[in-house]
């Protein structure tokens, strides 16, 4: 049996087109206005651009599980903010919100889906005084954020965003920050353990 491993690349070696997707039923009804946002993210957002921190290949499984990944959060000298998209959270529905982001993703990786977990969940950790963010673009094109988990973990202001039957395929990975800032020290938790959040 083979031993379900995480293999990190550098974003230069990831190959960026043409991931395969599952589908699935959202819970929300998407509207002209949502496709228009998706539309005006996927040409403001290089999303298929070299990561700023790399990328890899994950597969469902993985050891350790959470697993951490060393980043800045914040938009950098020319941030973007995610509120001027106009976007809604694909899941639920809400808007996404003030978000300052770099035009390339933070990360990107591919997943490899198993039959044994069902959950795929980001979170960000940061220093107490930084507001981080989290805006991720599916396999299937559509956009997920998250500012504030609102649950009841601690840690309030720690974004974090759950995929449940998680689709195979690319996960571009933007970790921003409430405010205009660019030197914020975080780490981006990856787990498929509910037990496991901020």
């Amino acid at each position: 049996m083979q031993t379900p491993s995480i293999t990190v690349l550098l974003a230069s070696a990831l190959i960026a087109a043409g991931c395969a997707s599952t589908p699935r039923g959202p819970s929300y009804a998407f509207t002209a206005g949502d496709t228009r946002a998706w539309a005006t993210a996927d040409s403001t957002l290089d999303f298929n651009g070299e990561a700023n921190f790399g990328g890899g290949q994950l597969t469902s499984g993985f050891t350790p599980d959470p697993w951490a990944f060393p980043l800045t959060a914040g938009g950098g000298r020319n941030p973007i903010n995610i509120a001027d998209l106009r976007m809604h959270d694909s899941e639920g529905g809400t808007p996404c919100g003030r978000s300052f982001v770099t035009r390339r993703p933070d990360f990107h990786f591919q997943f490899e889906a198993g039959v044994v977990f069902s959950l795929l969940r980001f979170y960000v950790l940061t220093d107490a005084a930084v507001d981080a963010t989290l805006v991720i673009r599916e396999p299937n094109g559509h956009w997920r954020c998250n500012d504030d988990h609102g649950r009841g973990w601690g840690a309030p202001h720690m974004p974090t965003l759950d995929f449940h039957s998680p689709a195979p395929g690319r996960y571009d990975i933007w970790v921003g920050s409430f405010d205009a800032s660019a030197n914020n020290p975080a780490q981006l938790y990856v787990t498929e353990l509910d037990d496991r959040h901020p």
